[in-house]
């Protein structure tokens, strides 16, 4: 008796495990809080998540995410965007997607930016310490900018790519950079780039270091090219 209930035990522990490592999403929700007094009395809270599920032949990436500056009762950076992501996996290591996005950020002067793009991808490096994935496509983008600028919309190409090193067993970094080219003026490109360093805490908690850069070379306004942000944050993993 003892032999057989020492059995079930097993098989369903072992089929916990492998209802686990079949499950098709994930979730990650990011958060950070700083708050500073005496000379300076600031707060900054900055919030993201990101979803993922995975079907046999496609999969979906929904993102979100909010930052908010305020310094002595004034708000001094405030910025918001959404996207989501649909991949149809091809050939190979070869896939084609489909992304939506818009983001508000009126301390750039952007009052509503829609990003609609499409294009391919391919997975260049899958090894046991490394993976590195590059993309090319095109779209359009709709911009509307605060009083005292002119809306913009124009089609754009977009060149991405994202290499991700392991560093130990329950450590990573990560290196992103994005390149969004004009089609209505060629100087009315941007850049993106992001630098991460992310370790795991516990089975569901990391903590993330990171470095935000974007670069917009026609702002407009007297708003400034560049925008850079560094940020500890934790990671909750579902």
């Amino acid at each position: 008796m003892k032999i057989a209930i020492a059995a079930a035990m097993l098989l369903a522990l072992g089929l916990n495990a492998a209802a686990q490592e079949a499950k098709p999403w994930k979730d990650a929700a990011e958060l950070s809080y700083v708050q500073t007094s005496g000379n300076s009395k600031t707060s900054t809270i900055s919030a993201k998540n990101l979803f993922n599920y995975d079907w046999s032949k496609t999969a979906l990436e929904v993102a979100a995410g909010g930052l908010g500056t305020q310094s002595r009762d004034t708000v001094t950076a405030e910025q918001y965007n959404a996207s989501e992501k649909v991949s149809f996996k091809l050939t190979g290591k070869n896939y084609a997607f489909q992304k939506t996005a818009w983001d508000k950020n009126r301390f750039a002067g952007i009052q509503d930016r829609w990003d609609l793009a499409l294009g391919v991808g391919r997975h260049l490096l899958e090894g046991a310490d490394d993976s590195l994935f590059a993309e090319l496509g095109g779209g359009y983008i709709f911009e509307d900018r605060l009083p005292g600028a002119e809306n913009q919309s124009f089609g754009t190409f977009r060149g991405y790519a994202k290499y991700i090193r392991k560093l130990s067993p329950t450590a990573n970094a990560s290196q992103d950079l994005e390149y969004l080219g004009n089609l209505k003026d060629s100087d009315g490109y941007r850049m993106n780039a992001e630098t991460a360093l992310v370790a795991s805490i516990s089975t569901h908690f990391s903590l993330k270091a990171s470095h935000t850069w974007k670069y917009v070379n026609l702002p407009g306004g007297a708003f400034k090219k560049t925008d850079e942000m560094n940020s500890v944050a934790i990671i909750v993993n579902y």
